[in-house]
Parts: C-alpha cells; structure tokens; sequence
C-alpha cells in the first residue's frame, strides 16, 4: 500500500527541514511545499482580501501545489496547523475548505494539527514518537538558527557557514528518522553544533544588528516577509530572530496550562522542554553566542512594562523578545505583523510607545505586510530603520 502525501504549506523555513520528520510514519510522506510567487495572487482568487494574510498565501500555495500535476490527488490531504485561540488563524480550514472547493479540489482532505481538539473528525493522530521528533526537531531547528544567523555575516569564507548548515541538516534529518534521540546523546549535539559554527574562520567586520520579532507566521516564513532576513543579510545586518521553543513554552504556559481541562496533563511537559531548552541556551552560550533566557527566566522580564495577562496570540512573547534584544545590545528592533492582525497589532505595535519611553536608545519599527501593499513601501520603512542613529 502506497503511503498518503501530506502537503504542508511553508511556514517555518529554519524548522520545517528537520519537523517534517515527524510526520514519516509508515502511513504518510510529508512534502514542504516551496515558495511560490504567485500564491497572494491566487489566493485572491478564491479568497477575499479581507482576510488575514498568512491565510490568503497558504490557500494559494496550496492550490498552487494542487494544480501542478505533481500528486495523485486521490492519495494526497493537505495539513494546517491551528492554535486554538482568539487568532484567526483558528479558522483557517473552514476559509481552505471554501476555496478548495470553488476551485474544484473540494473532494482533497484537509488534517489539523492542533492540541486543543479542534476539528475532532479532521484532526491529525499524533503519536508518542512524532511528538517526540516534533520536539526534537524544533530544538535542533532552533539552535541552527541562532548560531547560523550569528556566523554567516563573519565568515571568512564565503559559503563556509551554509555548507555546515546543509550538512548538518543532513546529519540530523537521517538521526531524526532513525528513531528515539535520547537526552544525552541530544544534550552532546546541542554542544557539538554550537561549537561547529563556532570554530568556522571568521573576519571582524562593521554589521549592524538587527532584531525581528512579531506574528508568528510572518516571523518565521519568507514568503510572508519577502525575504526579509536574506534582505537584511545583503545590507550587511546580522539578524537575530529568537527561536520557535520560546513560542511553544509561552502557547504551553498561558493556553494550556491555565485551561482546567489541559492544565494538570501540560505541567510536566511544560517543566521537561524548559529543562532541555535551558540546556540549548547554555551550549549556544558556551559556544560564545548570545541567547535570550530560558522561558523560566524569559516570562519574568519586565512585567511592570507587559502584563502576564496579555496572551491573545503572541501576546507579551513580542515585547518580551524585544526587550531581551535591547538589553542584549541589539538596538534595532522590527516586529513584523500581517496588516489587520488585530492581537499583533495590540500586543506589538501598541507595546511599542511604553517600551520606546523605557528605551530610549532603542529603534523599534513596526512593518506591515499585505496582498494589497507594496514592497517598496515595506523596505522604505525597514531603510529608515537601517539609518537611524
């Protein structure tokens, strides 16, 4: 029997190499599916403007993929994540389902990946092992993110650092598939990775540096920021965008720990990944790059200035992330957010002016993306950050 194919739209560039193990199962094949420049266009189509923007690119991609001939269609589902809270990310498979259909693809399933038990009868079945490999993932996902990002504006060899990355998510793609990643042996990876980039020649070079927190989709994906972090990298920024482990444990604290119904079944996952994501923070730290705190210490910064009670969406992980940045040395911060985002735009934009007064050397610019926008405008606001004092 032929395994199903699971389309998932791009959404975590640095993750999503490694995550997709999760998902081999002897059932299913994961595809990422790439970026593709017409998906605004084509979610138009079947989608209003209205909508969120994440939204709009994901239908697209995935009519995209759909169209293109490569998939048997009748062994194929598409997957969307859904978070289960005021985000109208929330809606985004009943919004996939409309368009699907309207375009003639209404007989493809759709799966949500969630942990609220949301969408009961269309609900993907996670197993012990893909949440360990989940898990597993995302930590090595982000570890290759900060220490790349850290190396790849000081390279003295042009290439060097791209080529350890490709081979070190080779390494970890074939070790993720071959079965249970113990915590010693995870633990001595976290070390052996860190001191790899660390250990790349490098030149001392003027960069500026240049923080991006904000929406989560927006963040992580560059076709929902065009490119924002290859754009940063060519103007001769080293970017520091902080890794997807700090959202889990915020999501796992504030929306599943409070909830009487998860609370008492989440605690203990909540205290194991804050206990291996402190040991990530130590090896990133040892190997001389710099790190925001562990989530424990990370929730308590500055609440006088970001309420504990403000978690719709992002929530205080934006301003959270922001500060830590400041106080990193990292002067110039953009939060990123899709136009509309109404959490985002409370809980980012509108921190903004309380922590500019506590910061007052600090360069804090909001960027908005949108399909009805231009990127000339996006970069003219990203150059005045980039030439401000």
């Amino acid at each position: 029997m032929s395994k199903t194919t699971i389309l998932i739209p791009a959404m975590l560039d640095f993750h999503f190499p490694l995550l997709r193990y999760a998902f081999c199962t002897p059932r299913y094949a994961p595809v990422i599916l790439e970026a593709c420049p017409e998906a605004a266009a084509l979610g138009l189509e079947y989608a209003h403007n209205d909508l969120c923007y994440p939204a709009v690119l994901i239908i697209g991609q995935m009519l995209h993929a759909l169209r293109s001939g490569q998939y048997d269609l009748s062994n194929t589902v598409l997957m969307i994540p859904q978070a289960g809270d005021a985000c109208r990310g929330s809606n985004y498979l009943h919004m996939i389902r409309k368009a699907l259909s309207r375009a003639g693809f209404g007989s493809v399933p759709i799966l949500s990946l969630n942990v609220k038990g949301l969408e009961d009868g269309a609900r993907l079945h996670v197993t012990p092992s893909m949440l360990h490999r989940a898990v597993n993932g995302a930590l090595l996902g982000d570890l290759l993110m900060l220490v790349y990002h850290q190396t790849l504006p000081y390279q003295k060899e042009p290439g060097a650092a791209e080529a350890l990355l490709a081979r070190w998510r080779q390494q970890l793609g074939r070790r993720l598939q071959g079965g249970i990643l113990l915590h010693g042996e995870r633990k001595a990876l976290f070390a052996q990775i860190a001191r790899s980039f660390s250990e790349i020649p490098r030149c001392q070079r003027q960069v500026q540096r240049i923080g991006i927190v904000g929406e989560l989709y927006v963040k992580y994906c560059g076709m929902g920021n065009c490119g924002l972090v290859p754009y940063l990298h060519a103007r001769n920024c080293e970017v520091y965008v902080n890794g997807l482990s700090w959202y889990a444990l915020y999501y796992l604290d504030t929306h599943m720990v409070q909830d009487a119904a998860w609370g008492r079944a989440c605690k203990p996952l909540l205290w194991y990944l804050n206990r291996v994501q402190t040991e990530l923070v130590d090896a990133v730290r040892q190997a001389g790059f710099q790190c925001l705190d562990p989530y424990d210490r990370f929730c308590r910064t500055r609440q006088e200035l970001i309420p504990y009670g403000v978690h719709t969406a992002d929530g205080w992980l934006i301003s959270c992330e922001a500060v830590q940045m400041v106080e990193l040395g990292i002067r110039k911060v953009l939060c990123v957010q899709p136009f509309g985002c109404m959490p985002n735009h409370i809980c980012g934009k509108g921190m903004y002016p309380n922590l500019q007064r506590h910061y007052p050397d600090a360069h804090l610019v909001s960027v908005d993306y949108d399909t009805s926008g231009t990127l000339v405008n996006v970069e003219n606001r990203i150059q005045m950050l980039l030439d401000a004092q």
